[in-house]
């Protein structure tokens, strides 16, 4: 047996955990993203285990093949880079490389390791500075065409015109939008907090403006129910730690729009936190992890 490698870089962080040829588990580690792409090529090499390596599996934040980034906003320079064979060379063994979507990833994990244990078909719904998202339907994930479904926040969203580079759910529901309604200055995690206040009137200003947020992303994720019909969603990303903060709007939001089949579907966070998608990143190693 040889160590297998998985990674997940964000756009802020790189984590990573390994299974060693001894069929133990490393502890997932984080390094800062690195700013160009020789450093994190770098940073990557630096991450596998020692000796031969049989297989890594690299989750990017945004479209990508399965050997080279296709559009990864977070990460400009990387997009057309050959960051698969580039790995591979540098690494001992030169072992099989294979590039995927990170929300798919943390899915993935979810479902092996985490709150989606058990369940064949279950939604993942990422919020940070975007929303993204992923799907597992009858034991698999779902790639799609061009390997981006799941990309939930280009749902519409009542009242919000897409950009060329957001969708209208990403503008109306994501982390930055909740810093947007804090004020300058503020963050998303200011408002929580003011929320989370017994009384005063900025308390119940921040808990409407909070509400408010909650039902936007709630409407997609009822729009996201209603259609793939999942045992569960897992909410994802920096805002998951929060969830007791806006749960009831949410919910609440979801039994009202998504159809009479779905609307009562668990809404739960990630168990995982911010080692699902390293965590998944390994889980997909396995031959067995098929994307469809």
């Amino acid at each position: 047996m040889t160590a297998v490698l998985g990674v997940d870089v964000g756009g802020t962080s790189v984590r990573a955990v390994a299974r060693l040829a001894d069929g133990s588990r490393t502890p997932v580690v984080s390094r800062p993203v690195p700013r160009s792409y020789p450093e994190l090529l770098d940073v990557l090499a630096g991450l596998a285990p020692p000796g031969p390596v049989r297989s890594v599996v690299v989750g990017l934040p945004g479209a990508t093949g399965t050997t080279v980034p296709r559009w990864i906003p977070a990460l400009s320079w990387l997009d057309g880079r050959p960051l698969a064979a580039d790995l591979a060379a540098r690494l001992a063994g030169t072992p099989d490389v294979v590039l995927r979507n990170d929300a798919q990833v943390a899915l993935l994990g979810e479902a092996r390791e985490g709150a989606a244990l058990g369940r064949t078909d279950a939604v993942l719904v990422s919020v940070g500075t975007g929303v993204g998202g992923a799907i597992m339907l009858g034991g698999r994930i779902v790639g799609g065409a061009t390997g981006t479904a799941g990309a939930f926040g280009w749902l519409p969203s009542a009242g919000v015109t897409a950009t060329t580079d957001h969708g209208a759910l990403e503008l109306a529901a994501s982390g930055r939008a909740l810093d947007r309604l804090a004020g300058p200055g503020r963050a998303g995690s200011d408002l929580v907090a003011d929320a989370r206040a017994d009384d005063g009137t900025d308390a119940r200003a921040a808990r409407r403006a909070l509400d408010d947020w909650a039902a936007a992303l709630g409407r997609g994720i009822a729009a996201v129910a209603s259609v793939l019909d999942p045992e569960i969603v897992v909410l994802a990303g920096g805002l998951c730690e929060a969830f007791d903060a806006y749960a009831e709007p949410l919910r609440a939001a979801v039994r009202a729009g998504a159809s009479p089949a779905t609307r009562n579907v668990a809404v739960v966070p990630a168990r995982l936190g911010g080692r699902a998608g390293a965590i998944g990143a390994l889980c997909a190693t396995d031959p067995r992890e098929v994307w469809t």
